[in-house]
């Protein structure tokens, strides 16, 4: 401030000792003595320099504080890192890059490169402190990584228990069990024990289990749960460790689950063949809702297709009728009667009477077919030859994505029919154009 009062009084002093005491103009040069006065001011303010910066080794530096959920883990010194970031400079946290000025380690990641680039731009000088557990260390330039001065600060050994691994199906049907694969792991150090584990779903205990930990080392498992009780809707399941030990917060993990009150899709295959394998594979894939597969080993013996285990036939059947959405591979007149699905997908296989051509059957690609556009890319000629084709009825709005041939005959391959009758939609996998429709 003073320096530009300093400007100001010999601006004006100079402005008025020209017009009032060298050329004596009397109050009709007031104005242009103003004018000389605030332009002399400026030019003295500019030889001045009233900023007065200050030499380079008197700035304060840029402390660049890691404040990640690491820095205040068991064994971490976050109290001793804040001390020594407020004593050598103005302190700026880093980690994600959420907003707000919280000064607690409570960030869910460790980048260091967004908030460093941003310092090395001025000419302060630049600190890092952390533990050194940065998530971008890697990928740090060699000119950022010179521009600062690093401190670490590194956590003690502490051993601890965790949940390393805790998934589960996204979606289950009411009454069935929630499979979910759960890895425990001893760290640091941690010697070998019995910990017991829970899965609560908010205040509600729904299952419990004692895993045994070697020292050191990890152990996996599968838990089933019974939905039993759970209302359909989301639940957020908690998967909890008791440990008892300083680092509470490896000890939990939560898992989603959407309970559902159908069954949704269910797929009822006789025979179990490839076809029926690869159906099943891709509806649990693609399809948003849960998916259910039995497969007949057998007459009248049925198997999970998830697991192979055995379940009986009043079990198949409830499944059947509860559906959203009942596809039926082969023999299917007993659960057409009994189902009140509320839709029905027929996939034929030769198993209503329908005569298998045997033979080698390669396919070849066909342009200009309704779904020939999800061959692009494969090589169909090195696909394994089919060992039978199924002849189906032909309809006006069937497609085709290719050639089966057997000597010198074509017959067209992978089509369906649209058409929908009631609440069955027929699904081919092979229509034709040549002859009758074929499907492998």
């Amino acid at each position: 401030m003073i320096p530009v009062i300093v400007a100001l009084v010999l601006g004006f002093g100079l402005a008025a000792g020209t017009y009032l005491l060298l050329e004596r103009g009397g109050r009709v040069v007031l104005a242009p003595l103003a004018a000389r006065g605030v332009a002399w001011s400026v030019l003295i303010l500019l030889l001045l320099n009233a900023a007065f910066p200050r030499p380079p080794q008197d700035l304060r530096p840029i402390v660049l504080l890691d404040a990640s959920l690491s820095m205040q883990a068991a064994g971490a010194h976050w109290a001793l890192a804040h001390d020594s970031a407020v004593r050598l400079g103005d302190v700026r946290l880093f980690g994600d890059e959420r907003p707000g000025a919280d000064t607690l380690p409570n960030r869910g990641q460790s980048r260091l490169i967004p908030a460093l680039t941003a310092a090395a731009v001025s000419d302060q000088p630049v600190y890092v402190l952390t533990d050194g557990a940065l998530d971008d260390g890697a990928q740090l330039p060699l000119d950022l990584r010179d521009r600062a001065a690093t401190i670490i600060f590194p956590r003690d050994s502490v051993p601890d228990y965790a949940v390393t691994r805790a998934e589960g199906p996204a979606r289950v049907t009411a009454g069935d069990s929630i499979l979910l694969d759960v890895e425990v792991r001893a760290l640091a150090g941690a010697a070998g024990r019995d910990l017991r584990l829970v899965v609560r779903a908010g205040q509600r205990e729904l299952g419990s289990r004692t895993v045994r930990v070697s020292a050191g080392g990890a152990e996996a498992m599968r838990f089933g749960l019974p939905t039993r009780g759970l209302t359909p809707g989301a639940h957020v399941l908690t998967i909890q460790l008791e440990s008892g030990d300083r680092e509470p917060r490896t000890d939990s993990r939560l898992v989603m689950v959407t309970v559902a009150a159908t069954p949704g899709i269910v797929v009822v295959a006789s025979p179990g063949d490839w076809d029926a394998r690869t159906l099943f594979r891709t509806l649990t894939d693609v399809a948003q809702l849960p998916v259910r597969g039995y497969v007949e080993l057998g007459q009248g013996r049925y198997r999970d297709m998830h697991d192979l285990r055995p379940v009986t036939n009043n079990a198949v059947a409830r499944a059947a009728d509860g559906a959203d959405l009942l596809v039926l591979k082969g023999e299917r007149k007993n659960f057409l009667r009994s189902s009140r699905a509320r839709g029905v997908w027929l996939w034929p296989s030769g198993a209503d009477g329908a005569g298998v051509t045997a033979g080698d059957w390669y396919l070849s690609a066909t342009p200009g077919t309704p779904v020939s556009g999800a061959f692009l890319g494969l090589p169909v000629d090195s696909f394994a030859p089919a060992t039978g084709v199924v002849a189906l009825g032909v309809s006006r709005r069937t497609g085709g994505a290719g050639l089966s041939q057997l000597g010198g005959c074509d017959r067209q391959l992978a089509a369906r029919r649209a058409r929908q009758c009631g609440r069955c939609r027929p699904a081919d996998p092979a229509g034709g154009a040549a002859g009758e429709a074929a499907g492998i």
